[in-house]
């Protein structure tokens, strides 16, 4: 039911349920809450793998939470890759980005579009309407392309970073709210590249079956909660 006194803006703005209502609109809010959720109920289930009470009933539920959670992750970027396809469709258009940059982006978005395409079969598997045989070589494809998508995401993001140090340094004498608002920026995106450095490691991961160097379990479901927690904080920060 509405309210009868609706709230200005500004009033929304400063209001914390407003802004959690903002937050919780968006897809992403949502998806990055359940990722929140789910690595740090893995870590749980990992840190007690070693202990008499792996087998408890709690720690039974707790695994079919963190299962559940995956599965409705995946159903929260059903029709993501569009976002994907509108973005190369801008870099074809634009004029301003350099060959570079522009080969970059198509990596990025490229290998993110074909990831998220991939990953609603992969949901279609695990929900059980396709058979299971069908999922293992999908899923290796989609996290190739994921794991090309970080390269390019990362790449850029490095690029973004030398720019806009670039203009914190010539603008020696700019106006104190532009300087903070460039400094702000600069935060972001290196905490971007963090997130995407954490991200990357976790497809290099499922690339390799989980074998080798830099792939054990409590190590991935780490890197799973720092990036979930850097873009929950992005995604606060942007509405």
């Amino acid at each position: 039911m509405g309210s009868d006194n609706p709230k200005s803006a500004s009033e929304k703005k400063r209001d914390i349920l407003f802004h959690l209502e903002a937050y919780l609109a968006k897809r992403d809010g949502i998806d990055k809450l359940l990722k929140i959720s789910r690595y740090a109920t893995k870590i749980i289930i990992l840190s007690s793998s070693s202990s008499s009470s792996s087998s408890s009933p709690l720690i039974s539920r707790i695994k079919s939470f963190e299962s559940s959670v995956g599965v409705s992750r995946k159903a929260f970027r059903l029709g993501k890759f569009v976002q994907d396809l509108n973005a190369l469709r801008l870099t074809s258009s634009s004029k301003t980005l350099s060959r570079t940059d522009r080969g970059f982006t198509y990596l990025a978005y490229g290998g993110e579009g074909v990831y998220y395409f991939l990953e609603q079969f992969v949901w279609v598997v695990k929900t059980g309407l396709i058979p299971k045989e069908y999922g293992s070589r999908v899923q290796k494809i989609s996290a190739w392309a994921e794991l090309i998508g970080y390269v390019g995401s990362v790449a850029l993001k490095i690029s973004e970073v030398k720019r806009i140090k670039l203009d914190l340094d010539e603008e020696k004498e700019m106006e104190m709210v532009k300087g903070r608002r460039l400094r702000e920026k600069l935060l972001m995106k290196q905490m971007s590249i963090i997130q995407d450095f954490a991200d990357a490691l976790m497809a290099l991961g499922d690339v390799r079956d989980g074998k080798g160097a830099f792939t054990g379990p409590i190590l991935m479901a780490s890197a799973g909660l720092l990036s979930a927690i850097i873009s929950t904080h992005k995604n606060w920060q942007s509405c």
